[in-house]
């Protein structure tokens, strides 16, 4: 051991004097250091497409599995009957077509009736049922977060829309299944519906779902006329249609009336919405579905 007061010096006596002086053992050193760097560039340079179009197919696995991911929207699952459906399911009777509207236990086969005049009878899609599409009535909401809010997919599809000041979100997902959302919001309230037979930019619109002065709720009738979703209302059992610039009733006692179209939904990813309104009113599925709908 050396004294720590002590430096250490190179006896010239000791170097061996075939060696390369420290200066010339130096220039060695660097050379060997970029031959041996070039070297292993060589192959980093070879690879490096290999490895960047394995990051690609990381993250696109990585979305994949995030898009697929179990969120856990509540209650939007359809209410299929398990009843064989009449053959025909839509028959014409007189003056009327009858399109079948689904079984109940008390009554058996029920169906809805639409005058000949009212309708082309070669243009009606063929009937699943009333509301095996279960509308929303009593919509399941979380604002600025949640469990479901941090579970959404960056990319999801949403329906973003503005009542009053307040900024609301409806993931396309979720209107997939509903097809219908009767909404309140700040005590306006708003229809929000999916058209499945529309194409997919002008798919969702949203009405003013107030008809002479008083709110009315409606829910899938389960059959398309001329390539448009037939919808019911809970009071009367009219028929209802998109029209131009409105939700025209073209059959039973509110025929004529219209619900005035209020925006035609515009899709938006939900980064982007989430970024923008960070107090966002988020529907994320349906309250408890034992309670019964509006009755009109």
């Amino acid at each position: 051991m050396y004294p720590r007061d002590t430096a250490l010096h190179l006896d010239s006596s000791n170097v061996d004097p075939v060696s390369p002086t420290p200066r010339i053992t130096s220039r060695i050193r660097a050379t060997a250091r970029g031959a041996l760097l070039g070297c292993t560039l060589v192959p980093l340079g070879l690879g490096g497409s290999y490895v960047l179009e394995e990051w690609k197919s990381l993250q696109v696995e990585e979305q994949a599995a995030a898009a697929s991911a179990v969120i856990g929207y509540p209650n939007i699952f359809p209410a299929v009957s398990q009843a064989a459906k009449p053959v025909p399911a839509r028959y014409i009777d007189g003056d009327q077509v009858r399109i079948w509207s689904g079984w109940d236990a008390q009554r058996g086969h029920c169906w809805f009736s639409v005058g000949c005049d009212e309708c082309d009878p070669a243009s009606l899609g063929d009937p699943i049922g009333r509301d095996v599409a279960r509308a929303i009535d009593y919509p399941a909401v979380e604002t600025g977060g949640g469990e479901i809010w941090e579970r959404i997919p960056a990319a999801a599809d949403m329906i973003g829309l503005s009542v009053g000041k307040t900024a609301c979100a409806y993931p396309r997902m979720v209107l997939a299944k509903v097809l219908v959302v009767n909404d309140l919001v700040e005590g306006t309230p708003r229809l929000v519906h999916l058209d499945p037979f529309a194409p997919a930019l002008e798919a969702v619109a949203v009405y003013d779902p107030r008809l002479d002065g008083r709110r009315i709720t409606l829910g899938s009738t389960g059959f398309s006329m001329g390539g448009k979703h037939v919808l019911y209302d809970r009071g009367t059992e009219s028929l209802w249609a998109d029209g131009e610039g409105a939700l025209v009733a073209f059959s039973g006692p509110h025929k004529g009336k219209k619900l005035a179209l209020v925006e035609r939904g515009k899709s938006v990813s939900w980064s982007e919405w989430r970024d923008e309104n960070p107090g966002s009113r988020l529907v994320v599925g349906s309250l408890d579905r034992r309670a019964a709908p509006p009755s009109e």
